[in-house]
Formats: structure tokens, sequence, C-alpha cells
């Protein structure tokens, strides 16, 4: 079989791309609008950074990267680069094409000044490498200088017959005494809302504005507000996916946010959701776990240091 052309991502790439895209990680498919709103409408996001493998009408497969640069979502440290997504047609496979795709991305993240390369999608698409789904790029990718560097875990729980926990109910009347209201956000909440953000999660403020575009429900988003001041947060942030969710470091460790999920999780139900989950739950699992939560998955976060000597694969691009 002939080789495929190499080459940057071009427009009109885009339905290939996603198509390519959900036949082969198929535990996190995209929509067309969602690739495009997340990745190509990205502000960091560069055509270079996105090789593809080409032949005829056919995509073999491509390497999605981001460099840092302007901050929209999880701003990434200086000299972070993220390997976002990969896939190759199984046609096209044991010919060389995974290797020349990644070493053009690990290329590019150099080029852009990056010394160290990590598996973390930069925008709610993965927490890593699913150590289930895709076991065997986990071993593609440490062939191939990645070493597993620490693990992320998903979480989510059944919203039928769902119940609060112990605590939550205590946690409820005592947020009430500390004059905190919990409830559903009001447009009036925006310029506070918008402020809480910018001092406490910078990262997330893009899904917020993104929520507010949107037809939703208006329960889709719970906020904790104490003398007009929003010092809580938690949304639906499509289907069944829950987040963002956080309070301000003040206010944090006292049960509201306990309040808050548990309100828009009873909003969930009521609105015949019957399930929802985290993509990935940092070092809070022992909470998740306490209000019902299980994992679901289990992801490998990998590194690559760019530093030094090419690789034999990248020698050959």
């Amino acid at each position: 079989m002939a080789q495929p052309e190499y080459r940057s991502f071009r427009q009109g790439d885009e339905e290939s791309l996603v198509t390519l895209w959900n036949s082969q990680l198929v535990r996190d498919p995209v929509s067309l609008d969602l690739f495009c709103r997340q990745t190509l409408a990205d502000p960091n996001f560069s055509e270079d950074g996105l090789p593809v493998a080409i032949q005829g009408s056919t995509m073999a497969g491509f390497a999605l990267t981001v460099a840092p640069g302007t901050p929209r979502v999880y701003s990434q440290p200086p000299g972070i680069g993220r390997l976002s997504a990969m896939a190759v047609d199984p046609a096209f496979r044991r010919q060389g094409v995974g290797n020349s795709l990644l070493e053009r991305a690990m290329a590019f993240l150099k080029k852009k000044g990056c010394t160290r390369a990590v598996t973390v999608a930069p925008e709610y698409f993965t927490a890593g490498v699913d150590l289930q789904a895709y076991d065997t790029a986990v071993v593609f990718l440490n062939r191939r200088g990645f070493t597993v560097t620490g693990e992320a875990v998903g979480m989510g729980r059944k919203l039928v017959d769902m119940t609060w926990p112990s605590e939550g109910r205590a946690a409820e009347a005592r947020t009430r005494a500390e004059g905190v209201e919990v409830r559903t956000f009001r447009p009036g909440d925006t310029v506070s809302a918008t402020a809480f953000f910018r001092e406490e999660f910078p990262d997330w403020l893009w899904y917020f504005e993104l929520k507010l575009g949107r037809e939703d429900p208006p329960d889709d988003i719970v906020v904790a507000v104490r003398a007009g001041k929003v010092i809580g947060y938690c949304q639906r942030l499509e289907a069944d996916h829950v987040g963002p969710f956080g309070m301000a470091k003040a206010w944090r460790g006292r049960g509201i946010g306990t309040v808050m999920l548990f309100r828009l999780l009873e909003s969930m139900a009521r609105r015949g959701f019957r399930f929802a989950w985290f993509g990935e739950t940092g070092r809070a699992r022992t909470y998740y776990e306490r209000a019902g939560f299980e994992v679901l998955r289990r992801y490998a976060v990998m590194e690559r240091d760019l530093t030094g000597p090419p690789t034999r694969g990248e020698r050959s691009v």
C-alpha cells in the first residue's frame, strides 16, 4: 500500500477527521459542532499542531496538539505542550503512520518552545489515556518516549431514587444560617459570577460564557450567593456531564458545595436524567465517593521530555 500524504490540517478536513475520531476513540465521541467549537475556535489552535495523514479521499490518521498561548480553557504552564487526541485508521496501522504523525506533532511543540509534552486534553475531551479503552495507546506512547507520571479518574452516579448524603441536609441548614443562598442562577448574577471566575477559576470562564449563549433550562446552573456575591458555582455542561463545579477558597470545607451539587442533581433527575458524571475529579475523589459517585474510568497521565536528542522516528520525519 502506498504511503499517505502527511500535511497540516486544512479547512475542509473537519468532517473526515471527526468521522475517524468517532470510529476509533469510541469512548470519547465528539460532534462536528463540538470539535469546531472547542478545537478550531481555540485561540491556541494551529493547523501545524494538527498533522494529518491523507490517502486519496481517506483520512488515515491525525494527532492533535496544543502549545501554550492565549489562555481560554485550562491555561498551560510555559513550556508544557499537550497531546490532546490521536487516532489512526486500522487499515493504516503497523506502517509507521502513527509514529510519523506523533513525531510531527512533537516537532511542532518543540518549535513552539515546549520542553515537555503531556497527554492531558485541555478542553474536557479526556483527562489522559483511558487505561481500559486505549491500553494499546499507552504501550504505543511508552515505546516512543512517554512515561506514566500519574493517574486521573472520571466518576459518576445514578440519579434514580437519589437521596442526599447524611451530611447534606445538615450542611443545607448551616448554609442558610450563614446567610448563604443556594439557588438557580439568575441573569442579575452575571457580573458577580464573572468576577467569581476571574478571581477563583479563570480557566473556567469560557464555560460560563458558553452556557449563557445556549437556551438551556435555567436550573442547569446552581450558584451559592452571599450578600449579593457569587461564592460558588455548579453547572450541567451538556447531556449528563456535570462541571465546572467549585467554591471560592474562603468558603470551602463548609458543605456549601455539597448543597449546590445535590440541588443540581435533583433538577437533573426531575428532568429525566438517570445518570451524572464528572470527566475528572482531581484530588477530590473521596469527596465524590461520599456523595455516592463511583470511579467509571481510569486515565494514565503520560509525559515526554522534548529536550533530549531526537528519536529514531523523529530523524526520519
